[in-house]
C-alpha cells in the first residue's frame, strides 16, 4: 500500500486564518513543512480518507485525478474532514460526471453529507451526485473490491459515531488513528493481534498539552498509544509509526515535533509525506 499524507493539520490548519500566535507567525515565515492543510490521506490511486475544505488545493498540489477515485472513507462528520459542498460539484449541470463513487461513513456523517447542501437547495439526494452510500458500524468490517475497511470507535465527537480505521489490501494494513484520544477498550480489543504495517496517530495537542488523552492526544499520549499498540500485537515490531493531525494550539513547529519524536522511533507527518508498506 502507498499512503500519501494530503494534510497534517487539525481544524484551523497551520497557519490558522487570522491567528496572531507565535506558531502561526513562524509557519507563515518559514513555509515548507510548517504549513499544514487539514488532515486527509490518499491510498494507492483509488481511495481517499476524508474530503475536507482543502480538497481542491490537495488534489491539484499532489496530482490526484478524482476521476480515478473509487471510494472515500470518512472518519467523522466534522467540517475539517467532511466538506459536503465540495462534493456537490459532482452534480449534473455543475460538472460532467458519469462514474459513481462509493462513500463509507457513519450514519451521522452520511446525514450531514446530505443535510448541509440541501439547506442551500443544492441537492435532493446522493443519487444526483453519483454517490453510493455505505453505512459503517464500529467493529463491523466491510470490503470494497479487495480493499478492507475495519471501522473502530474513536474517543472524539460524542454522539457523532467517529471512527479510526484499519485499512487493508494485499495482506498489508494501515491504521488511521487521528481525531481520537485514548480509544475505548472495545477498540483496543479489536486492535489486538492485527499485525499492522503502518500507523498514523493523533497528535493534535502537541507539546503544549503533552499528556492529553481525551478527544485528542498530546505527544506523551502518542508514545503511550504506540507502546500499547506494540504490546498487544496491533502493530508489527517493525511497523512504521507517525504522529499526525497537529494544531497550532499545540505550540510545536515541525522541527520541535521531530526533536521530540525521533528519539522515540516515531516519525512526524507533513503534507506530501509518502509511506509505502
Amino acid at each position: 500500500m502507498k499512503i500519501t499524507v494530503l494534510g497534517s493539520a487539525a481544524a484551523e490548519a497551520i497557519p490558522a486564518l487570522c491567528c496572531e500566535c507565535a506558531t502561526c507567525a513562524t509557519a507563515r515565515q518559514r513555509g515548507g513543512k510548517d504549513v499544514r492543510r487539514r488532515t486527509s490521506y490518499w491510498i494507492d490511486e483509488d481511495t481517499l480518507v476524508d474530503f475536507g475544505p482543502d480538497a481542491f488545493w490537495q488534489t491539484t498540489a499532489f496530482g490526484i485525478d478524482l476521476r480515478r477515485i473509487d471510494r472515500i472513507v470518512f472518519t467523522h462528520r466534522h467540517f475539517d474532514h467532511l466538506n459536503p459542498m465540495e462534493l456537490t460539484w459532482r452534480r449534473g449541470g455543475f460538472s460532467r460526471v458519469t462514474k459513481s463513487i462509493d462513500v463509507f461513513a457513519s450514519r451521522p456523517t452520511l446525514t450531514r453529507l446530505v443535510a448541509i447542501p440541501s439547506t442551500d437547495g443544492a441537492i435532493v439526494s446522493l443519487d444526483e451526485l453519483k454517490i453510493a452510500p455505505h453505512e459503517l458500524r464500529a467493529g463491523v468490517a466491510v470490503e470494497s473490491d479487495g480493499f478492507g475497511i475495519l471501522p473502530l470507535a474513536a474517543n472524539h465527537d460524542p454522539g457523532g459515531s467517529p471512527f479510526i480505521f484499519v485499512l487493508s489490501r494485499g495482506g498489508r494494513k494501515v491504521l488511521i488513528c487521528n481525531d481520537t484520544g485514548d480509544p475505548p477498550e472495545a477498540t483496543w480489543q479489536c486492535l489486538a493481534g492485527q499485525g499492522i504495517d503502518a500507523a498514523f496517530i493523533d497528535s493534535t495537542m502537541g507539546l503544549a498539552h503533552a499528556d492529553c488523552a481525551s478527544g485528542h492526544m498530546g505527544v506523551n499520549a502518542v508514545v503511550k498509544a504506540r507502546d500499547r499498540l506494540l504490546a498487544c500485537g496491533a502493530l508489527k515490531p517493525d511497523a512504521q509509526v507517525f504522529a499526525n493531525h497537529f494544531s497550532h494550539n499545540g505550540h510545536a513547529l515541525h522541527a520541535d515535533l521531530e526533536a521530540f519524536f525521533a528519539p522515540k522511533g516515531i516519525g512526524v507527518g507533513y503534507d506530501g509525506l509518502v509511506v509505502s508498506c
